[in-house]
């Protein structure tokens, strides 16, 4: 494992996991509000978090070569996680000699009762913010079936340096995660930005502000968050007067990334927005077009009471 100095920024947060000294299968962390939207630690970091823990409960039980990849995992959001200390413990489901199925949990500390003498470290943790279930395996050793098919949207990637713009709305530096990407789409005259397929599909080429790379399979799920919504994208506006949460999501790893990878393409559809409640399809894609991953969301479309209208992303 490369040395934390060396590390991106995004993988050194997620990689800070400290295991508890009394329970093999617990880990706890700090999480900084630089990972957060406007109110909350954003999804694809907790999902990112949670399985680079999960990472590394399985090299402390198996070794570091056995399961080195999430190749899926399905995360259910059951309530909001402020920045702090999180809990997050691991439970083996399934074991085989390909594969291995983990249940990561993540909690939120529970604060420490000024009425008790008891330290904080030995705080329980609240009930789970967060539940997953992933499954590793060795992307480099899967071998099998494999049959070739059509892109579900057949058209070739836009060029980032010559159909493309940088976004240069407002919304993109509105939270503390947003702002720590490029975001370049394609924009035709009189349209939105990410509109060049039509309907719901929107387009964006993401990379980080630092110049950290896009190396490894965790970055991977935690950009599979951040495309742009396709409703917020129909409409001026939007997030003055709307609020999106993620109820679930999941993600299918395809590919690990060329460490070198600078950019990544970021596909999204959705085919049903309904009464405040959406899907939102993902593919993620390097510049050489090369399938990285395949997500999918579900999201809640709140209203904004009018004391609460402020930029959202």
């Amino acid at each position: 494992m490369a040395s934390q100095k060396s590390l991106s920024p995004l993988l050194r947060a997620v990689s800070s996991v400290t295991p508890d000294k009394d329970l093999s299968n617990q880990f706890r962390v700090r999480i900084a509000p630089e990972w957060t939207t406007q109110h909350s630690v954003l999804g694809g970091f907790l999902n990112a978090l949670m399985l680079s823990t999960a990472k590394r409960f399985l090299a402390l039980t198996y070794g570091e070569t056995r399961f080195p990849d999430p190749i899926h995992v399905f995360v259910q959001f059951l309530k909001m996680v402020p920045p702090g200390e999180v809990i997050i413990s691991c439970t083996p489901l399934r074991f085989s000699s390909r594969q291995c199925v983990l249940k990561v949990e993540l909690s939120p500390k529970v604060a420490p009762d000024s009425s008790s003498s008891s330290s904080s470290s030995s705080n329980p943790p609240d009930a789970s913010a967060v539940i997953s279930i992933a499954t590793f395996a060795d992307i480099s050793k899967e071998s099998g079936f494999t049959l070739e098919a059509q892109p579900s949207v057949p058209a070739r990637l836009p060029n980032r340096l010559t159909e493309c713009a940088t976004i240069d709305d407002p919304v993109v530096d509105a939270t503390p995660v947003t702002s720590k990407l490029n975001w370049v789409a394609p924009r035709l005259p009189g349209t939105f930005w990410g509109h060049r397929l039509g309907g719901h599909t929107r387009e964006v080429w993401v990379s980080f502000r630092d110049g950290s790379k896009i190396e490894d399979i965790l970055s991977v799920a935690f950009l599979s968050d951040l495309p742009l919504q396709p409703p917020a994208t129909h409409r001026q506006g939007f997030y003055l007067r709307h609020a999106l949460s993620t109820l679930c999501l999941s993600v299918e790893f395809k590919k690990r990334p060329d460490p070198t990878t600078q950019w990544v393409m970021i596909r999204s559809n959705s085919y049903r927005v309904t009464n405040g409640r959406y899907d939102v399809n993902i593919q993620i894609f390097d510049e050489h077009e090369n399938l990285l991953a395949l997500s999918n969301h579900v999201l809640n479309i709140t209203e904004l009471r009018p004391s609460l209208r402020r930029t959202k992303i």
